[in-house]
Formats: structure tokens, C-alpha cells, sequence
């Protein structure tokens, strides 16, 4: 009988373990300030290379847009995360310099509560991202469903992981 039991509890833990995220962070030590950071490393997806990285005081999304030729932005700048469905979406702000490189950075407080635009994030699935430049104009990157997949786990892990570092 308790072999059964034991049956049934395997049977019903193996779900949770398939599910499981596989979170395969780099765990380093700045070199200029001595503290730990976990970062993705950067993954490159169609038309953008993205890097997630943590400190103990802030998230940062670091985004290179590799679209024809280099895409100029500033504090104006935004990038619009839409959802699956078209109906919902986020719209996040340029946190970094400004530049002509496609560089793109978005940056939130490393706390011990998740920041909520981080939770708006980790909701839905992402199916395109719409990069509005410094001369406002839009540009639409569309994500294969495996770079869904790769993006929500990118920010499901991060979302775990960045407390580690506080």
C-alpha cells in the first residue's frame, strides 16, 4: 500500500518537475565595484540581441536592435512589449544614454518585491516588441514562438534570480 502511494505521488509531481524552469544565469563579480551580478549573457533573437542583468540595486534589460542600419534613440524613446491576443500591451522608456548604435537599455529597481512592469512582463506571452525611435518612428519585431518561449523564460528566471544578488 505505501507503494502505491508513493506511485501516486510520483505520478503527480511529474508535471511539476517538466515544468520546471531551467535557469541557466551567469553568476559574476563586477570588476569595478567588486559586487555580484547575474546576468543571461546575451541571446540573440531575429532582428535583436538581449541581455538580462541584475545587481543589487537594479534590473537591466540591455537590447542591441540589429535592423538595417542603427537605430538612434534617447529618453524619448520607448519599447512596446505586445502581448499574445494584440489587445494588451507595456510600454517601457529608454533608461540609457543616448546613441545611433541601437543600443536600447531598460532599467528597474532590484528589490526584494518583484518591480510590477517585471510582473506585467512575466504575464502574458510577448509576441513582438515595437521599438519607437528618437525621430519617432515605429519598428516592429516580430518573435518566432520559440523566441517566446526563450524571452518568458529569460524573464521568469531573472525575476527569481536578481533577489540572489541583494
Amino acid at each position: 500500500m505505501n507503494q502505491m502511494k508513493f506511485l501516486f505521488a510520483m505520478l503527480f509531481a511529474l508535471p511539476l518537475s517538466l515544468s520546471a524552469q531551467d535557469c541557466d544565469l551567469k553568476k559574476v563579480t563586477d570588476p569595478l565595484n567588486g559586487k555580484s551580478k547575474v546576468s543571461t549573457g546575451f541571446v540573440t533573437m531575429h532582428e535583436i540581441r538581449l541581455s538580462l542583468d541584475a545587481n543589487n540595486k537594479e534590473i537591466d534589460f540591455f537590447f542591441v536592435i540589429n535592423i538595417d542600419k542603427a537605430k538612434c534613440v534617447n529618453e524619448e524613446s520607448t519599447m512596446t512589449f505586445m502581448f499574445e491576443g494584440g489587445k494588451q500591451k507595456t510600454m517601457l522608456r529608454n533608461s540609457g544614454s543616448m546613441n545611433c548604435d541601437g543600443i536600447f537599455h531598460i532599467i528597474m529597481k532590484n528589490s526584494t518585491f518583484t518591480p510590477s512592469a517585471l510582473n506585467r512582463l512575466n504575464s502574458k506571452k510577448i509576441v513582438s516588441l515595437v521599438l519607437t525611435d528618437s525621430n519617432e518612428k515605429e519598428t516592429k519585431i516580430d518573435l518566432t514562438v520559440e523566441e517566446q518561449k526563450i524571452l518568458g523564460n529569460m524573464i521568469s528566471c531573472m525575476i527569481t534570480e536578481a533577489k540572489t544578488v541583494l
